[in-house]
């Protein structure tokens, strides 16, 4: 039971994950998301204390004095309790009403740059795993290819035990072979450490092995005909731009009087009739309160206000075209890449038909060894740039997306 046991935490489960569980895996845990989530609480929490500026402020107070000898004389008490029960309402206050505008505007911003949020990390997403899916694709043919190496020099080692070719020979195939080693053990760390920071952005701490493969889609003119109408950033900054003009509005309302209701309810010690007695009674009243001069403290506040209003209309505009050049370079790239894909598409048929070409005539006795491993090489190389294409082409896509919405 013990031999299982260790067996079984020994043995290293791994998770191999889809675009779709990845992509729902870094909503969950990544950090930007989790971020977002906290500031959406917070813009929540900002929207309940701006309602205590409208709601009812109940305070209570209470002290104890004990007056010496020398001080309590005549009609002072030595012992003086007090104590004070208020109650305050707003009736009237600009400044709240708009803080309050203010902070629920605020909340549909945290919103919106929630949705932003998690639009880049989708994309972010789905460039690592594009990636990732082009490097297990790069692994595969230099494993292929070393097998080929690995042919080539057991024959030229055979030919040179037999005297067929000499010493130089058998060194040029050692040195290729040990070339086409490091190659892919190259690749093999390149996609590890990839891997790893793929992990990181996933908050993933167990093994974890990429499930998928890179594939082309048919594209169509009706597909490059989109706009920016729901990009998410551009929203934000749409947004954005509202709550700087509420900020304004919030600076205006300084020069808008306030009116207060209250009401108190009270008692102190008196001495009445040589005895110590609680004096208790209750006021109400109204308070109006009019800032009439501050040494111009308002104007330079709505002034700031205005200013900052106009550096965001500026972002605004500067976000906007930011984003139509990037729309339009990346509609670029897809018409591109999807010519060049269509090309090499050409391409590897050629390479293919002439590596079986040239691995019938080896078999024939009318070609050489040499020939094949050139023919390998050509299609593996053609078949490498084919991924690479893919790996970017379907990168273009995720970033059309990204902007569309």
């Amino acid at each position: 039971m013990r031999l299982i046991v260790l067996l079984f935490v020994s043995l290293k489960l791994v998770f191999a994950i889809s675009l779709e569980e990845a992509v729902e895996l870094a909503i969950k845990n990544n950090t930007s998301m989790r971020l977002s989530i906290l500031d959406l609480q917070k813009a929540e929490e900002n929207i309940r204390k701006a309602k205590a500026g409208i709601l009812p402020q109940v305070s209570f107070s209470y002290s104890y004095t004990r007056l010496g000898g020398d001080l309590a004389f005549g009609f002072t008490p030595k012992n003086r309790h007090s104590y004070l029960l208020q109650l305050d309402q707003a009736v009237f206050n600009r400044a709240v009403f708009e803080g309050l505008r203010l902070a629920k505007d605020q909340r549909e911003l945290q919103e919106l740059i929630y949705e932003d949020v998690k639009r880049e990390v989708e994309f972010q997403t789905k460039q690592f795993f594009y990636s990732l899916l082009y490097k297990k694709e790069v692994i595969k043919l230099l494993e292929e290819n070393l097998r080929y190496w690995e042919e080539n020099y057991r024959q030229t080692e055979g030919k040179f035990q037999a005297g067929i070719v000499p010493k130089v020979e058998l060194v040029r195939a050692k040195a290729q072979l040990e070339n086409a080693k490091a190659q892919l053990e190259k690749a093999i760390a390149d996609y590890k450490k990839s891997l790893e920071d793929f992990k990181a952005f996933l908050r993933y701490e167990g093994e974890l092995e990429i499930q998928g493969e890179l594939q082309g889609k048919e594209l169509r003119q009706e597909d490059l005909k989109v706009s920016l109408e729901n990009n998410s950033t551009l929203r934000v900054a749409k947004k954005n731009l509202e709550v700087f003009q509420r900020v304004v509005e919030v600076q205006r309302s300084q020069y808008y009087p306030t009116l207060d209701l209250f009401a108190t309810y009270q008692g102190n010690t008196a001495r009445i009739g040589g005895r110590d007695t609680m004096v208790e009674g209750y006021t109400v009243g109204a308070r109006l309160n009019y800032k009439i001069f501050d040494g111009f403290a308002r104007e330079a506040s709505i002034a700031q206000a205005r200013i900052d209003l106009l550096r965001q209309m500026e972002n605004l505009k500067d976000t906007e075209e930011k984003l139509k050049a990037e729309l339009n370079k990346t509609l670029l790239d897809i018409k591109a890449l999807d010519a060049q894909i269509k090309a090499t598409e050409l391409a590897l048929e050629s390479a293919k038909e002439s590596l079986r070409l040239s691995k019938e005539r080896y078999g024939f006795g009318v070609g050489t060894q040499l020939e094949v491993l050139d023919a390998v090489s050509n299609y593996n190389n053609t078949l490498q740039n084919y991924y690479f294409l893919l790996y970017l082409y379907n990168t273009a896509l995720a970033r059309l997306e990204r902007l569309i919405r």
